[in-house]
């Protein structure tokens, strides 16, 4: 299942975040389909496969202490377009 999370942390924490995120290494069953920073504030963009609920729970509680995660189930837009017809009529 794809989901989407905002990572967000506190400026005082950017060094060991930064530091942290230099040695990590998503765990096994997280694929992730691409990741992106914002340049104006500590937010970290991760979209990825996982696929199950340890796995996600193995790529979250590492960075308990430092970040707050929002994560969001997510669907393409054309494939949820399709669903959505096929299911529909």
């Amino acid at each position: 299942m794809l989901f989407m999370d905002i990572v967000t942390w506190d400026p005082k924490d950017s060094d060991k975040v930064e530091e942290r995120y230099e040695n990590w290494e998503y765990p096994e069953g997280i694929k992730v389909v691409s990741e992106w920073l914002d340049l104006t504030s500590c937010r970290y963009f991760v979209v990825y496969d996982a696929e199950n609920t340890e796995a996600y729970a193995a790529s979250i509680l590492p960075w308990r202490d430092i970040c707050l995660h929002e994560s969001f189930p997510v669907m393409e837009a054309r494939e949820l377009m399709k669903f959505t017809a096929e299911r529909m009529g």
